[in-house]
Formats: C-alpha cells, sequence, structure tokens
C-alpha cells in the first residue's frame, strides 16, 4: 500500500459526488458556502453592532437611574423642609398647652382671660405656619417647573 491510495480513494469519492449532483444542488451548495463566507467576514461587523447596542441600552438606563436619583433628592429635600414645618408647628402647640397649664395653675380665677391669650398666640402661630406651608408649596412649583423646563429642552 503506498501513499497514494488515500488520495485516490478520496478523488473517487469527490469525482462521484460531484458528477452525480444537478445543477440545482451546485446552486445550493454555492449559496451556502456563499451564506457562510457572509457570516464569517461579517461577524465582527456584527458583534460590533451588538456590543454598541448593548451599550446604549446601558446608558439609557444609566440616564433614567440619575434622573429618577435627582427626583428622589428633590422629594427628600422638599418632606424634610415639610416634617421641619411640621415639627415647628407641633412645638407651638405643646408650648401653648404647657403656658395654658401653667397660667391655669398659676391663676385659676383667670382662666378665661389666660385662653384669650392663648387663642391669640396661636393665631398668630398659624399664620407663620401657613406662609411658611406657602412657601414650600412655590418652591415645589417652580422646582417642578425648572423640571419641566429642563426636561424639555
Amino acid at each position: 500500500m503506498n501513499g497514494t491510495e488515500p488520495v485516490a480513494a478520496v478523488e473517487g469519492v469527490a469525482s462521484r459526488f460531484l458528477s452525480e449532483m444537478t445543477p440545482g444542488a451546485y446552486g445550493i451548495w454555492g449559496l451556502f458556502a456563499l451564506v457562510g463566507i457572509a457570516i464569517i467576514k461579517g461577524w465582527p461587523a456584527i458583534s460590533d453592532a451588538v456590543t454598541r447596542a448593548k451599550m446604549a441600552i446601558g446608558d439609557r438606563r444609566v440616564s433614567r437611574i440619575e434622573k429618577l436619583e435627582a427626583k428622589i433628592d428633590e422629594q427628600r429635600v422638599s418632606y424634610e423642609a415639610e416634617i421641619g414645618i411640621l415639627r415647628h408647628e407641633l412645638n407651638n402647640v405643646t408650648a401653648a398647652f404647657e403656658a395654658l397649664l401653667l397660667l391655669i395653675e398659676s391663676k385659676p380665677e383667670d382662666a378665661a382671660a389666660h385662653v384669650v391669650r392663648i387663642r391669640e398666640m396661636r393665631d398668630r402661630q398659624h399664620a407663620s405656619a401657613s406662609a411658611e406651608k406657602a412657601t414650600v408649596r412655590a418652591a415645589r412649583i417652580v422646582a417642578a417647573g425648572a423640571a419641566v423646563k429642563g426636561t424639555g429642552e
């Protein structure tokens, strides 16, 4: 057995395969070969396009997260201001109640006059609290307007 027998055998199989193929089979095999070559040559471009698409999706997500975090920070500031107002109002009510109790304990016979003074003090506190609340609401409206202008540009 010499070294040319396997080559001859392969050539025989290949020539028999090619002789039995119809013209349509040549076209199909040629199409497969062209598609395979196109995929192999185009693979770097396809891979690059997929990578760019993934990066664009990631960038959009990061941008959205940053916007949401900014919105949360704005709300946090607003809520902290509102909580501060409520604490101030609670402290005022507590102080008025303590003052009323002290005045009634010291002079129970003048309780009606004490109540009038405490009511006047509470009216001033309500006016001041209303002004604080209006300021917080105005700040929210201004911030919301700035946010709308910022996203609309």
